[in-house]
């Protein structure tokens, strides 16, 4: 008598419709682990720096959109699943916790909850009721650890064996779907295209707080109006970002998605939104260090890349987005992405010409897509 009830808590036929509140809630968690990696990239300038911010975001970023890719799957509204995505949300915490000292013997909790979050993630994908999703993770959950092990090891091997390691664990996870060949997993459009447009909406979050941290200062005082300047500066930069995404973009990848076979999904939704989302991700953590830079150093020389490259980066990736799902022109993002690293080179001898520089990049690139999308039909996405 009590089989039944306790198998319908367990058993998920599948998401459906809108993101749940509790997938807002659990993506809230990237906010922080982005201000980490951010933060770990602005504290030590150089290649060095970059890949000891960026390799472990990289791999928390495979975890976490693999949770989006759950939630197609699975239900989140039964308690038990609830309780172990709150679990999950706490291992990503602590992740970005402990991203600073990732590469450090000390650094163990990193890629202990990362383990923790690939085996909760494992559970609740076996909970659900398609036998194909439950074939899938099987196939993949190896790798997932593996990759966990790669990074537990790194740091108690001499650094240029640590390096192979971290450098190791990216293909190991990257390249796993494609060795697997994906299939089974369950993608359905409106549900998948919403959850990471909220996501980029969450890192993108990233940008505004750089703004914050950069007006900020050893000695509070009220705004100024080069505060006030390089404020509205920043907040331009960040919705040039916005805009270039989200202008109408999410709409018309959705309805190409909807039209593809069920293989042809799962392709795109590891390449559109794994892959190029990711790109997205790591475009705006340059910008945010970029914008914390030339706002704190408003009439002084800035780092030269930063803010340039972050957004070429950013424009890239969504070229990439647009030109697997077609929902869009991509040339203006490449010329773009081409201007924003050269023009911010040139102007980082202030920051507000920086600002300046990559705003007006951002800002002809929006005028541009906007009136090409107003001469086009609704639906329609020509690729250049």
């Amino acid at each position: 008598m009590t089989s039944a009830p306790r198998r319908r808590r367990w058993v998920s036929e599948g998401t459906s419709g809108r993101v749940t509140p509790t997938e807002l809630f659990f993506d809230l968690v990237f906010v922080f682990v982005v201000t980490q990696v951010t933060h770990a990239v602005e504290s030590h300038p150089g290649w060095e720096g970059l890949f000891k911010g960026l390799l472990p975001m990289v791999v928390m970023w495979w975890m976490f959109s693999a949770f989006g890719w759950l939630t197609n799957a699975v239900r989140p509204d039964a308690v038990p699943v609830r309780l172990l995505l709150l679990l999950a949300m706490t291992a990503f915490f602590i992740m970005g916790l402990d991203v600073p000292h990732a590469f450090e013997p000390e650094g163990w909790a990193f890629p202990v909850a990362y383990l923790a979050a690939v085996a909760i993630h494992g559970v609740l994908y076996l909970t659900t009721s398609v036998p194909s999703a439950r074939r899938a993770i099987l196939r993949n959950l190896p790798f997932n650890a593996m990759a966990g092990v790669l990074v537990l090891i790194a740091p108690h091997l001499p650094e240029e064996w640590g390096w192979v390691c971290w450098v190791a664990a990216v293909p190991v996870l990257y390249l796993s779907p494609l060795l697997g060949r994906i299939r089974g997993f369950v993608i359905e459009p409106h549900h998948f295209v919403e959850r990471h447009a909220l996501i980029l909406i969450v890192v993108l979050g990233e940008s505004v707080v750089a703004i914050g941290i950069g007006a900020g200062s050893p000695e509070s005082h009220a705004v100024d109006a080069t505060l006030a300047v390089g404020v509205a500066l920043g907040i331009a930069v960040a919705a040039g970002l916005w805009w270039a995404y989200f202008d109408g973009d999410e709409v018309r990848a959705e309805s190409q998605f909807e039209k593809t076979s069920e293989h042809r999904r799962q392709m795109l939704a590891y390449y559109a939104f794994t892959g190029a989302h990711l790109v997205m991700t790591i475009g705006v953590i340059l910008v945010a260090a970029g914008i914390t830079d030339a706002v704190h150093h408003f009439h002084e020389h800035v780092n030269r890349w930063w803010l340039g490259c972050g957004t070429a980066v950013y424009l890239l990736g969504h070229a990439g987005y647009r030109a697997l799902l077609k929902s869009g022109r991509t040339i203006d993002r490449l010329v773009g992405a081409a201007a924003a690293v050269l023009l911010g080179a040139v102007a980082s001898w202030t920051g507000w010409a920086a600002l300046c520089a990559v705003a007006a990049v951002l800002v002809v690139i929006a005028v541009i897509d906007h009136r090409q999308l107003a001469r086009a039909p609704a639906d329609a996405g020509a690729v250049a």
